[in-house]
């Protein structure tokens, strides 16, 4: 990431930037003076606009395309406009309801939170959003237990050393009742006590069942549901690829199929998830992106946490053109309502 010097771009040039920065990522289409000068008021001329354009052109900071008079931002004009310019855009009242409801409606389940937190945040902002809750890392297993929900069916509940409850419903295997659910419970939780949730996997419920002397196999949904709620250790979910493909810049066939296939490897967006930020939300814009599928996009990555330990993250994927303040915005909000709602 570039190191900028604040006193090198004088205020003027400043203003005239962050018009074009918003001019550009509303219209999609070059930005000339007349324009600036026209809509932006500013008490200079056209032709003095003119002159700046053509300084910030000539430091790096915009690029004209071959076809038009007009100049658009470089990924030097973005990352100047992001790091030195933009301000946070709060949320609005409809924007704050959606995506408090996202939080409320699934509060007991943090997968389902993210999973339905990526598909707002890219239909709000046309954008691909991918989302993962981080694996448990050092949270322990404290103990697990049944409540009945009807006749053929009991809700497992598996609580960590942290209070945090995962749950899912299982059948009462024929010829059991919720009595010896219970009893197995018992069994399973000493046997897992104060055990690392990470490293709590397939092998060791089957060395468990292996080493009761008990005939276990009737309970065999159990020990699958168990296993299913330890297993996926992160699951990456996504939303907005249709709203993304439509944006001007993912016109062409081969671009859309590019989109398409980024989708498919989960690796390269597992990667844009875990890798290392320092601070609480970051932005790679265009081939700042290392990774080449990633190189003509913005990749803006949010990390959330509680009791300074990470539980997931979320990543809008777009067009350098992207709405950055807007986005930010949202994140912003969303980091402060997960850190409040898991505190509570």
């Amino acid at each position: 990431m570039e190191n900028y010097e604040r006193s090198s771009m004088n205020e003027r040039k400043k203003k005239i930037l962050w018009a074009i920065v918003q001019d550009y990522i509303s219209s999609a289409e070059p930005v000339g003076s007349r324009t600036i000068a026209k809509k932006y008021d500013m008490g200079i001329s056209s032709a003095t606009i003119r002159n700046e354009m053509q300084d910030l052109e000539d430091e790096g900071y915009l690029e004209q395309p071959h076809t038009s008079a007009g100049r658009i931002p470089s990924v030097k004009g973005y990352r100047f406009y992001v790091d030195c310019l933009m301000e946070p855009v709060p949320v609005t009242g409809e924007e704050e309801d959606l995506l408090r409801h996202t939080l409320t409606e699934h509060a007991t389940r943090m997968d389902e939170v993210f999973r339905n937190m990526a598909k707002v945040i890219a239909s709000l902002t046309h954008t691909l959003s991918v989302a993962a809750q981080t694996g448990k890392a050092k949270s322990r297993f404290n103990y697990m237990q049944f409540l009945p929900l009807d006749g053929q069916r009991a809700i497992l509940l598996a609580v960590t050393d942290e209070g945090r409850v995962t749950h899912t419903i299982v059948p009462v295997p024929l010829h059991s009742s919720l009595e010896e659910l219970q009893h197995l419970a018992e069994k399973i939780s000493h046997f897992l006590h104060d055990r690392e949730i990470d490293g709590i996997d397939e092998k060791m419920i089957l060395s468990f069942q292996k080493d009761t002397e008990e005939n276990l196999s009737d309970f065999h949904p159990v020990f699958y549901a168990l296993n299913e709620i330890f297993l996926p250790r992160k699951k990456v979910y996504s939303g907005g690829a249709a709203g993304l493909i439509k944006q001007p810049e993912f016109q062409d066939v081969q671009k859309v199929q590019e989109i398409l296939n980024l989708l498919e490897e989960k690796q390269i967006l597992e990667g844009v998830l875990s890798s290392d930020m320092d601070r609480p939300i970051a932005v790679e814009i265009g081939t700042e992106n290392l990774v080449k599928p990633l190189s003509e996009l913005s990749v803006i990555r949010a990390r959330f946490t509680a009791e300074g330990r990470v539980i997931g993250s979320v990543a809008v994927l777009g067009p350098t053109r992207m709405e950055y303040d807007k986005i930010i915005g949202l994140l912003h909000f969303m980091q402060k309502q997960i850190g409040a709602l898991l505190k509570s």
